[in-house]
């Protein structure tokens, strides 16, 4: 009778488990996907020289634009797929962008290319080689903004490190704490709001000794000018690969510092999908006791100093970053689903 009663209330554990994982997957609400496929296209939103678009074996910017946008429907993914309708358009999104701040197509870009040495797959590119705001720091990033209730969000994208990143590893004179690759916003600095706050994902090289490039996370809010730190993870035991896709899938909700939550975990290319944070802690600024969700952020980014941009440039290489595969989630956590 007790083996008995020991295997229903197994059982029951069992059921009661599957059903909460099935329900929370049911709760999960792909918002949009894309691998940057044809008919993924950029366009130009903004331009001191009017829109110049030019099509064909790639599709990229020749003028000297701020903000640029992608346009099109990537039919090698399946719904929802199409970038104005399914993710502009979408009740909770604002809009998605890529804001250069300043310079021109001769100092940074960003560019859906054939993969190199992928003839059969398109990427997006970021190509740094000067420092083209105001000539003290360099900025690509794709933002979406004026979203509505994101309380809740999950993303997936892969990333790509050209071997001009082991100019930065091999070095043994330099170090990094700005390399900015994606930012949440909860609120944004630059918009009057009473309690501007932001996560920033970052790669780092903290020691000139080291060959290594490790990840960095941080949530900064902003009491005047400048930004102040409230909490920093850092993680030294994953190596960021050069060379090599890796597939990066993060977590964020909304909460304070009991239940705020923000996860990331890296899948190299052949390897094991690792764990780099799992943070509790405050995802939106302490002092905002009606928190309205993550209006802003960055899926994509490269953002750092001109002394970093200008020393990979004065090496005979250019930052570059490439992406793929992008999809964006609401209502869930995919990590681990």
């Amino acid at each position: 009778m007790k083996l008995q009663h020991i295997k229903r209330c197994s059982t029951h554990i069992l059921l009661i488990l599957l059903l909460f994982k099935l329900g929370n997957a049911q709760a999960l609400e792909l918002m949009f996907n894309s691998g940057f496929q044809p008919s993924s296209h950029m366009v130009t939103t903004r331009s001191s020289v009017g829109s110049i678009f030019v099509s064909g074996f790639e599709d990229y910017l020749i003028d000297v634009s701020s903000r640029v946008d992608i346009e099109g429907v990537d039919n090698s993914v399946s719904a929802p797929n199409d970038w104005k309708n399914d993710l502009d358009r979408h009740p909770n999104i604002g809009n998605f962008s890529i804001f250069y701040e300043g310079g021109d197509s001769t100092m940074r870009h960003a560019k859906i290319i054939e993969e190199p040495g992928n003839s059969s797959n398109k990427i997006l590119h970021f190509w740094l080689k000067d420092a083209n705001v105001g000539g003290y720091k360099g900025r690509i990033q794709a933002g979406i903004c004026g979203n509505n209730n994101i309380y809740e969000m999950s993303q997936k994208v892969r990333m790509f490190l050209p071997s001009d990143w082991n100019i930065i590893r091999s070095s043994s004179t330099i170090t990094v704490s700005w390399m900015t690759i994606m930012e949440f916003w909860n609120n944004p600095g630059w918009i009057g709001d009473d309690h501007p706050f932001r996560i920033s994902l970052g790669m780092h090289k903290t020691d000139p000794s080291s060959n290594i490039l490790t990840f960095n996370l941080k949530a900064d809010v902003k009491p005047d000018r400048w930004w102040v730190e409230i909490w920093e993870e850092h993680n030294s035991d994953f190596s960021i690969p050069v060379n090599q896709w890796m597939t990066i899938e993060l977590y964020f909700k909304e909460g304070n510092a009991t239940n705020g939550r923000f996860v990331l975990a890296v899948t190299p290319d052949n390897g094991v999908k690792q764990i780099i944070f799992d943070v509790t802690n405050f995802t939106h600024h302490p002092d905002d006791s009606n928190p309205d969700g993550l209006s802003c952020y960055n899926p994509m980014k490269l953002y750092t100093s001109r002394a970093t941009v200008d020393y990979v440039k004065n090496h005979n290489g250019v930052l570059q970053i490439y992406w793929d595969d992008f999809a964006l989630w609401k209502d869930g956590n995919i990590i681990f689903e």
